[in-house]
């Protein structure tokens, strides 16, 4: 396929013989290239990890709560070294790390960036209340992304959220059967899936609202439709979804996904003080 790049070939696939030309080509216009993260095995590159200690810049207090009562959790550590050879559709910096820290309730957090040749140190947890999880290195590959049936994306593209679930989600395939083109998607998923969806970049898996809309919203731009509430979902793209892992002892109840999103600005300018998290469960 003239252009396109290996990760899309699969998808674009099903799509077009599944769906109608026009519908086909407006789905596979908005898919979006994400960093699956796995347990990395003998001989693959390491792109980072869940758990262990931290390796914090010297001088800098172990991150805590903003009025200083506890200690934040070490969650992740990101290689942007690393990662720079995987595609993706977000502007990761090109070398050094990201440390991502939260409660264990996740209701608040920190992301840190450590430039590439900065004297960092392994810290020990300051205390017990610090909930220390198994280190669990990481591969990484790029996997296909597409948006949730309620992403603002789908309002840009196809008009509106009910036009979407009947053009794209509910597209009858079988008259038969009334198998829908959202059933195939689901296999084709599922096909896909080895561990928890851990992820960089890419649309997160949106359990009850995409990221993008939730830190819209968050704004105070209105809703779906409303012009300011898309141009600020727009500004929005997904930095790291961790789900819960229980090879590292990462449960934080309701099999919950923690979404770390930002806006594009912000990270161009590499200014992770103003991440949003949510935290989405089943």
């Amino acid at each position: 396929m003239g252009g396109m790049k290996d990760w899309m070939i699969d998808f674009a696939e099903l799509a077009r013989e599944e769906l109608p030309p026009e519908t086909a080509e407006r789905l596979i216009g908005l898919l979006r290239p994400a960093i699956r993260l796995s347990a990395a095995e003998a001989g693959e590159t390491v792109v980072g990890r869940l758990g262990g200690l931290p390796k914090l810049p010297d001088g800098m207090a172990w991150p805590s709560l903003s009025d200083g009562d506890r200690p934040l959790s070490f969650l992740a550590e990101l290689d942007c070294g690393a990662l720079a050879r995987y595609e993706v559709d977000i502007s990761l910096p090109d070398a050094g790390t990201l440390l991502f820290f939260a409660t264990t309730d996740a209701n608040e957090h920190q992301v840190i960036y450590v430039p590439h040749g900065t004297a960092v140190a392994e810290r020990p947890a300051p205390d017990d209340r610090v909930e220390v999880y198994a280190e669990l290195p990481l591969a990484a590959t790029t996997e296909p992304t597409w948006p949730p049936r309620d992403h603002p994306v789908l309002v840009d593209v196809f008009g509106s959220l009910q036009e979407a679930e009947e053009t794209v989600w509910h597209h009858v395939l079988d008259e038969d059967t009334l198998e829908v083109f959202e059933e195939q998607l689901r296999l084709f998923e599922d096909g896909g899936k080895d561990g928890p969806p851990h992820q960089v970049g890419g649309y997160s898996d949106a359990l009850q609202s995409p990221i993008e809309a939730v830190a819209a919203h968050a704004a105070g731009t209105g809703s779906y439709g409303d012009p300011a509430f898309q141009e600020e979902a727009r500004q929005w793209v997904t930095l790291l979804q961790l789900a819960e892992d229980g090879r590292t002892g990462m449960l934080w109840g309701d099999d919950a996904w923690l979404i770390w999103g930002i806006r594009r600005d912000h990270l161009a300018a590499r200014d992770f003080s103003k991440v949003h998290l949510h935290v989405a469960g089943h």
